[in-house]
């Protein structure tokens, strides 16, 4: 088997300057995505403290000296089957990121993954890392923990051995910095059974804990979106299980974009 970034052949996914050609997890094509079309929610968005406020990516972002980003991970990235809350645009977090970004340099470029949704950390390193190490990106974008909260069995230690193998092979590459970014409180995205949820938020401040292990001894950084819910947390999930409104994506775009900032010392 061809190990990260070997025997893959060039990047199949273009880059964000040129949308119309990158396709979404499962194949199909994704409409290009403008940096006003990712933040055209006002008045709601723009007035929900949680979200980002007109022009504030872009301010937190003007001295970042990234070009480049990959994104990586399973399936709250994706806007397959998203409900929209009135006063928030229909984009999701990594788009209304990579807008924020391209709103502060313009030539911006962000590859997005291809194939299906749900995917474990162990799929997204065989099936994904190759085409991120390849892209040569300064920056990358991990979302994860999603599948493996959900799964039958969780073994943090299995978690904490394939999150350490990504990361290092990001920052073993070109990637200056990487954020990885777990999930809102998977007991509200309407997939966990009552008799269930006690055992998943259990099991996800364990994930944060491991996650947080993991990127300190790599040099990166953890957006743990549980921390950023507060009160607005029955409308961050869609009607579909385990897929964010967007109002979610708002939501967790500001934590990223606002991490991003703290990064470069805003």
């Amino acid at each position: 088997m061809d190990g990260p970034g070997q025997g893959r052949g060039p990047v199949r996914t273009r880059a964000l300057t040129e949308r119309r050609d990158v396709r979404a997890p499962g194949g199909a094509p994704r409409p290009a995505v403008a940096a006003a079309d990712a933040t055209a929610g006002a008045p709601g968005e723009h007035a929900d403290p949680r979200c980002l406020g007109p022009g504030e990516g872009a301010g937190l972002l003007a001295d970042a000296g990234w070009r480049r980003a990959v994104v990586l991970g399973d399936s709250t990235a994706d806007s397959s089957g998203m409900t929209v809350v009135p006063g928030w645009a229909r984009a999701t977090w990594t788009d209304r990121v990579a807008a924020a970004l391209r709103d502060a340099h313009p030539q911006f470029a962000c590859l997005h993954p291809r194939g299906r949704r749900d995917l474990p950390l162990a799929h997204v390193r065989s099936t994904q890392l190759g085409d991120a190490l390849d892209f040569n990106g300064d920056i990358a974008l991990l979302a994860c923990g999603g599948p493996e909260l959900t799964a039958r069995t969780f073994d943090p230690d299995a978690v904490e051995f394939e999150l350490s193998r990504i990361l290092a092979a990001l920052r073993g590459a070109t990637c200056q910095v990487v954020l990885v970014v777990s999930p809102f409180d998977l007991t509200r995205a309407g997939q966990v059974p009552p008799a269930q949820r006690t055992t998943v938020r259990a099991r996800q401040r364990l994930l944060a804990e491991r996650i947080e292990s993991v990127v300190l001894r790599h040099g990166c950084a953890h957006v743990d979106l549980t921390e950023h819910e507060g009160g607005c947390s029955a409308d961050l999930w869609g009607a579909r299980p385990g897929r964010l409104s967007s109002r979610g994506h708002a939501v967790a775009a500001a934590a990223v974009v606002r991490t991003m900032g703290r990064l470069l010392g805003k």
